[in-house]
């Protein structure tokens, strides 16, 4: 029975699945790794420890299954940026996407080129975006600049280090902010506005492009035969879609994971008029529209450790803040505290909570956590809904879907059935159905049964009223978020 091995590299871990063509999981194997914060806007990991990490999963899977497998296949989280030399050796740690330190480049780059600048390459203009990342090197570590060979994510950083050339998969490559989702090619506007050469940036690829190991000592580090084909694949949002069945557009897919997005499966681009959602390739002729924000589940470890001083897993925060009623009587969270994406795309924006009264208690303030994270998502679904059409049913995927409290609260903020699979692993299912695809060979995934999360009418009447209070909490408060940063830089 054909299987591919698929490499999952996200934020906080690495996993590795051997899946069947009828998506079974013969083996898995997950590794964490820490992301490092020197200064409070900054997030940076270590690559070579990731690409350990990444080696020691492959290594435990492929022992499982005595390294019968017919294909490996990555995903990849989106957005991060680090320079190299000719050897692929780290000039800077891996700048993550939750990395605010290019705010006053994201800014410029608004003013000029701004709007047409989204339009060409679907990424909205933030500082997660590598482009500014970019520009912040070059004006701020110019020695470093100069000396990079190229700038990469974390995938093309494995990559080199399994192959020795520098690729870069069409999905991964449309969120950089660099790329023409039109063309497939390095946008000559987005070069031009940051003045560096499409040469310092890796080669772009079909996301089913095969690779082979010519080195057998390296295969056989993994537990592999040099004689497998590796496919580069694409980005981790993309193939969430893919790999939880959310391929219909009258599908949203809803990811709660350390952040969060939701996302449309489109094949026509529609830029938003703001500048707000993006448009990121999942393969050739596939789009993905939608929207990220930056906070998600790490809301909840950050209020368990700071403020309940201890460590808490996603099902019991969620059971305690499920003692209060909904809407936390009264209690609303703008949950803003690593400022945010879509849809304000405001790095000064900061969290609130709204509304709190001396009867509230710990549990108010975590069921307010999960509301806010759940209206911050609406009010992205709303602006897709309005560029790409409705959707009739929400598919939930990533690490909250552990939690039954948590998706019944989606289900009622959101007023639309939500679909849970038994799996937290979409985007390396996506992954492995990429890779599929790449050897020629037609999958037949027995995706798990669904549970379904029907909305309460009454919930959802009472979470719409507070979701109206909630749209206009940042409107209000913008300028003097960023008054107020302003006093705390100087």
């Amino acid at each position: 029975m054909p299987s591919i091995l698929a490499v999952d590299i996200g934020t906080t871990s690495a996993k590795a699945l051997v899946i069947t063509e009828h998506g079974k999981v013969l083996a898995s194997a997950k590794e964490y790794y820490p992301t490092h914060r020197p200064q409070p806007d900054l997030a940076e990991q270590d690559p070579a420890e990731i690409f350990l990490k990444v080696q020691k999963i492959i290594r435990k899977v492929a022992a499982a299954v005595e390294g019968r497998v017919d294909a490996v296949c990555f995903s990849s989280a989106m957005h991060s940026v680090m320079a190299v030399t000719e050897k692929g050796e780290a000039l800077t740690p891996l700048i993550l996407w939750s990395d605010l330190r290019a705010t006053d480049e994201a800014k410029e780059l608004r003013i000029s080129p701004g709007h047409p600048l989204y339009v060409e390459t679907g990424t909205p203009i933030h500082p997660m975006s590598p482009v500014c990342k970019i520009a912040w090197l070059k004006r701020n570590q110019p020695d470093v600049f100069a000396k990079a060979f190229k700038f990469i994510g974390i995938k093309e950083y494995c990559w080199f280090k399994i192959f020795g050339v520098f690729v870069v998969d069409h999905s991964i490559a449309s969120a950089t902010g660099l790329f023409s989702t039109q063309t497939k090619s390095w946008s000559a506007m987005a070069l031009e506005s940051i003045h560096m050469h499409a040469s310092r940036l890796s080669t772009p690829c079909s996301v089913y492009t095969s690779f082979n190991i010519k080195d057998k000592q390296v295969a056989g580090d993994m537990g592999l035969s040099e004689n497998i084909p590796w496919i580069i694949g694409a980005s981790d949002g993309c193939l969430a879609n893919l790999g939880s069945n959310a391929m219909d557009s009258s599908v949203l897919s809803l990811t709660i994971g350390t952040s969060g997005a939701v996302r449309k499966t489109v094949t026509t681009n529609s830029p938003d008029a703001y500048g707000r959602t993006f448009h990121y390739l999942l393969d050739e002729n596939t789009l993905v529209t939608g929207g990220a924000t930056n906070n998600g589940a790490i809301l909840l470890q950050w209020f368990a450790e700071k403020f309940l001083k201890q460590s808490i897993d996603i099902t019991s925060f969620c059971e305690q803040a499920a003692t209060v009623p909904a809407g936390a009587q009264g209690l609303i969270f703008l949950p803003f505290l690593l400022g945010e994406r879509a849809p304000v795309f405001d790095p000064d924006a900061s969290g609130v909570f709204f509304g709190a009264r001396y009867h509230h208690t710990s549990q108010h303030f975590m069921r307010a956590i999960l509301e806010g994270i759940g209206y911050a998502l609406l009010s992205i679904a709303e602006i897709v809904e309005k560029n790409s059409g409705g959707y009739d049913r929400v598919m939930a995927s990533g690490g909250f879907i552990v939690s039954s409290v948590w998706v019944q609260i989606i289900a009622d903020i959101f007023g639309r059935s939500v679909h849970v699979q038994a799996t937290d692993d979409a985007s390396a299912m996506g992954a492995a159905l990429v890779g599929f695809r790449a050897i020629g060979c037609t999958p037949h995934f027995e995706f798990p049964k669904e549970k379904v999360f029907q909305p309460d009418p009454a919930r959802h009447t009472l979470y719409q009223q507070y979701f109206s209070v909630y749209k206009n909490l940042y409107p209000h408060l913008s300028a003097d978020f960023q008054l107020l940063n302003s006093i705390t830089q100087h």
